[in-house]
């Protein structure tokens, strides 16, 4: 384990490298709330529709190559409810140059992992299709809250981050869905200097949400006139330098964020802990 800290005092521990030669460009992390020490990822886009089940030190325990889906560019990953089971999200949201008509958001069981390594397959739950009032958007994060309700925050490549909501009960009409803005996030971004939305996480307790880009963390917390996330800024981390290319944000715990990395610059995939105080 390493030890980083930058200029401004964020000091972050490196736990791990990913050591799988597959996973090469890690877009999301989710920690498991039921299986302690499982750390979920995948691939974007260019790669099997397989995801990662690792441990904190980077080590693959699982991988599950998820049937009857395509990986056109898979960017996220959030795990929430669906019924009464735990699903992992996950977010063919990618979309660099903005035509895509159409964005799907895939649902799986979460499986359980069990002792040893080894590959196998997982089925999909079921997907929905999803299309923006106003137009493609690129986007890289999305969440989902306690009552199944989804959310994307889109990358912010034109100069502000949109954010829009995916309703539980949407699930269940197998219909294509389009969805309006809910509103501006209060984040400042660009092309330039690293300041794209990568992803996003809530934390537990559904009362914090963070939401990364290539060099800086943002924590917002929930008040009262809050009305779908956390929405109102309480702090923020600079983590310029610290990955490769920073992609993954999930909480590890109430106070800990866990930040994974694609590979590059001669550098593996990163995992570290922040405590982002």
């Amino acid at each position: 384990q390493t030890l980083w800290s930058s200029p401004a005092g964020v000091v972050a521990r490196q736990t791990g490298v990913f050591h799988d030669a597959r996973l090469t460009e890690s877009s999301a992390a989710i920690v498991s709330r039921s299986q302690p020490g499982v750390l979920w990822t995948l691939n974007d886009s260019g790669n099997d529709p397989r995801i990662f089940a690792t441990d904190s030190l980077g080590t693959t325990r699982w991988s599950y190559l998820v049937e009857h889906s395509a990986n056109v560019d898979w960017e996220a990953m959030a795990s929430g409810p669906c019924g009464t089971k735990t699903c992992l999200f996950i977010g063919d949201i990618g979309d660099n140059r903005a035509v895509r008509e159409h964005v799907t958001i895939y649902r799986v069981v979460e499986p359980a992992v069990g002792a040893g390594r080894g590959d196998t397959t997982v089925p999909v739950l079921d997907s929905l299709v999803v299309r923006y009032a106003d137009g493609a958007h690129d986007a890289e994060a999305l969440v989902v809250n306690n009552t199944g309700d989804a959310f994307i925050i889109t990358k912010g490549r034109e100069g502000a981050a949109w954010m829009y909501r995916i309703p539980a009960a949407e699930w269940s009409s197998h219909l294509p869905l389009q969805v309006r803005s809910l509103g501006q996030m209060a984040i400042e971004t660009s092309l330039l200097g690293g300041r794209l939305i990568t992803d996003a996480a809530l934390s537990p307790a559904g009362d914090r949400l963070a939401v990364r880009t290539y060099r800086t963390v943002y924590i917002f917390r929930q008040t009262a006139k809050s009305r779908w996330l956390p929405d109102q800024p309480e702090r923020s981390c600079d983590v310029a330098g610290l990955e490769p290319q920073g992609e993954g944000i999930d909480w590890w715990d109430r106070r800990t964020l866990v930040l994974t990395s694609e590979r590059g610059f001669a550098r593996e995939g990163t995992i570290f802990m922040l405590p982002c105080e």
